[in-house]
C-alpha cells in the first residue's frame, strides 16, 4: 500500500495493527514517531461528510467509494458513530452499510466511537486521519452528525460536504446555525424525492450570498440520488475542483498548519483545561513534527506543575 521511511504496510492487516497501537498508546515515544513519519508524508484528500442523523451520509459514501474505486483511486474511510449516554458503547454499523470487496487492498474501513467528545469528532480522529492521509488518494471522515457541534469537522479535513436532506426543515436549520461558515459543498441528498428536492435545492441556491468563505472559495451547491444513483459525476467533479483549488497558492499547506495547531492546543486544553494550558509560556507555533512538539508541551506543563 505505501512505504514511510521506517515502516511498511503491505495490507490492510498492517495498517489495522498500526491503528490498534495508535489507539492504545498514542503518547509513547515510539508511537509518536510513527506518527509524525506519516505526517510528513500527507498526501490525500481528506473529505468530510456530514449532517443531520438519517440524511443518507453512509449511502451517499457508498456510491462515491464504488465511482472513486472504478477511477483506481485508493480510499480509506473513518465512520464515527455516536456512543450510547447510558452504555458508553457505540453500534459501530456504518461499514454495513458500504458494499465493498473485503478482499480489496485499495479501500479501508476503520469504524470508532465518539465517545464523549462534541461535534461528532473521536479523540482518535485526528491521528488515525493522520496515517490514512499518507496511504490513500482519498480519506473520507464520516461524522455523528450532531447539529451545530459538526463545526469540529472542519479541524480535520481538507474539504467539508454537508448533507441536506429534502422537506425536512434543514435548510432553516442550515441558515440559522453557525454551520452555515462550515461546508465547501452542500448535497442536497435523496433528491428522487424530485418536488421537495427541488424546492430544497431552489432555497439553498437563492440563499448562496449568506454562505461566507474566508478563503475565497465558492460555495458549491448540487442535489444528487444514490437510490437512483445520479449526481455522482458532479460531485465527483466538484471534489476535483476544489483539491485543485487547495493545492494552489499554498491554501492546502496553510490549512492543514492552522489544524496542527489547532489540534495542539485543543488536545492541551481537554488534558490540563485552560488553566493548565496558560501555564504554557511559549506561543504555540507551527513545527513539522507536531507530536513530539505536542508531547514536549506536556512535559513542559508538569514540570511547572511539579515546581
Amino acid at each position: 500500500m505505501v512505504v514511510s521511511k521506517k515502516f511498511k504496510i503491505r495490507n490492510k492487516l498492517d495498517l489495522s495493527i498500526i491503528l490498534e497501537k495508535i489507539e492504545v498508546n498514542k503518547t509513547e515515544l515510539d508511537v509518536v514517531k510513527i506518527l509524525d513519519d506519516f505526517h510528513s508524508q500527507s498526501n490525500g484528500h481528506v473529505i468530510g461528510i456530514t449532517g443531520p442523523p438519517g440524511v443518507g451520509k453512509s449511502s451517499l459514501i457508498n456510491k462515491l467509494i464504488i465511482s472513486l474505486r472504478k477511477l483506481d483511486l485508493s480510499v480509506g474511510v473513518i465512520a464515527i458513530d455516536p456512543s450510547s449516554m447510558k452504555s458508553g458503547g457505540a453500534l459501530l454499523g456504518d461499514r454495513a452499510r458500504f458494499n465493498i470487496d473485503p478482499k480489496d487492498q485499495k479501500i479501508f474501513v476503520r469504524s470508532m466511537a465518539a465517545k464523549d467528545y462534541l461535534g461528532g469528532i473521536s479523540a482518535l480522529t485526528f491521528p488515525s486521519m493522520i496515517i490514512m492521509r499518507s496511504i490513500f488518494d482519498i480519506v473520507i471522515i464520516e461524522t455523528v452528525g450532531v447539529g451545530q457541534s459538526e463545526v469540529s469537522i472542519e479541524d480535520v479535513v481538507d474539504t467539508v460536504i454537508y448533507c441536506v436532506q429534502p422537506g425536512s426543515g434543514d435548510t432553516l436549520q442550515f441558515m440559522k446555525s453557525g454551520i452555515i461558515e462550515i461546508p465547501d459543498i452542500i448535497a442536497v441528498t435523496k433528491s428522487d424525492i424530485e418536488n421537495l428536492a427541488n424546492m430544497t435545492l431552489s432555497d439553498l441556491l437563492s440563499s448562496k450570498s449568506y454562505f461566507v468563505s474566508n478563503t475565497g472559495w465558492e460555495i458549491k451547491i448540487l442535489s444528487l440520488s444514490a437510490y437512483k444513483e445520479f449526481g455522482f459525476s458532479e460531485l465527483k467533479k466538484l471534489i476535483d475542483d476544489r483539491w485543485l483549488w487547495l493545492k494552489r497558492n499554498n491554501i492546502l499547506s496553510n490549512q492543514r498548519s492552522n489544524q496542527d495547531l489547532k489540534w495542539i492546543k485543543n488536545s492541551l486544553i481537554s488534558e490540563y483545561g485552560f488553566t493548565g494550558y496558560k501555564l504554557l509560556e511559549e506561543k504555540i507555533n507551527y513545527i513539522e513534527k507536531p507530536f513530539k512538539y505536542l508531547n514536549d508541551l506536556k512535559k513542559k506543563i508538569h514540570l511547572t506543575i511539579k515546581n
